[in-house]
């Protein structure tokens, strides 16, 4: 049976989360430019992009020209600010943005990304090189490459051999390729290489390390976090243990932060 003091802490870390899942992320629109550029939010934060000068739009859209149809909207004197706010199903993913307006985005680089819950990495190219060849992230992270002059494309595989993984244009219409390492991803290294410039050594690595398990809050295992999960983890709420599934931090004791950790993505899919 429940306690009054479990429930009290259910209260409270329930309001605590609704006030959180609110928050406010503002990014500024002017002659050309989104800043901050990658802006890092949470699913339910809603994000408003407000007009300092211009006449300018949001489009979703991974390059300028993809209209992907999430958002759209004018940023101009007399439609000053756009709010949207974020889905839960965008967890852990990038949603790229840009202004379609007139050539701002392939003449003036006015494009950004909202970053949900993943940790960025950016990459670069000088001639045929890429800079850094080699970079180090996480399982789950983001890695982008920012175009810098020229038309390549960044494609997975080694000696000049693709694997499938990824192969995206990197140009001055698709300025911002970016591609989320699996969560569940083992260690160990993504090669990659520019299709027209492979043969000059126009290629590079990710070097990652590897994920733990993708959902720990998934108690039950059902893809879905959800009443089960929390009626589980309260049916042991107060104990100790050692390596158990309801100790989601991993401290030996299963408390108010494991609890906060489930509600923090109650509800979601995994």
């Amino acid at each position: 049976m429940l306690t009054k003091n479990v429930y009290g802490a259910i209260s409270c870390v329930v309001a605590v989360a609704g006030i959180a899942s609110g928050a406010i992320v503002e990014v500024h629109v002017g002659s050309f430019y989104f800043t901050p550029q990658f802006a890092d939010v949470q699913p339910g934060d809603t994000v408003r992009w407000i007009h300092d000068g211009g006449t300018h739009d949001v489009t979703s859209g991974a390059f300028c020209g993809n209209d992907t149809g999430l958002f759209f909207s004018d940023i101009t004197e007399t439609t000053p600010t756009f709010e949207w706010t974020v889905p839960a199903e965008y967890d852990g993913d990038v949603i790229p943005y840009y202004c379609s307006v007139g050539n701002h985005c392939v003449a003036s680089d006015q494009y950004g990304a909202l970053l949900v819950n993943v940790e960025a990495h950016f990459l670069t190219t000088n001639g045929f090189v890429f800079e850094p060849a080699a970079v180090s992230v996480d399982a789950g992270d983001a890695v982008f490459w920012i175009h810098a002059g020229g038309s390549h494309t960044v494609t997975s595989g080694t000696s000049c051999s693709p694997d499938g993984r990824f192969n995206e244009v990197l140009d001055n219409l698709s300025q911002m390729p970016y591609y989320v390492v699996p969560v569940d991803e083992p260690t160990g290294v993504i090669d990659y290489y520019c299709t027209p410039h492979c043969g000059s050594g126009m290629a590079g690595a990710i070097d990652v390390t590897g994920g733990s398990v993708p959902c720990p809050e998934d108690l039950d295992g059902d893809g879905q976090i959800g009443v089960d999960d929390l009626l589980q983890l309260l049916s042991v709420y107060g104990s100790t243990c050692t390596g158990c599934p309801e100790d989601i931090d991993g401290n030996g004791v299963i408390g108010v932060d494991d609890l906060l950790q489930l509600l923090s993505v109650y509800g979601s899919a995994c």
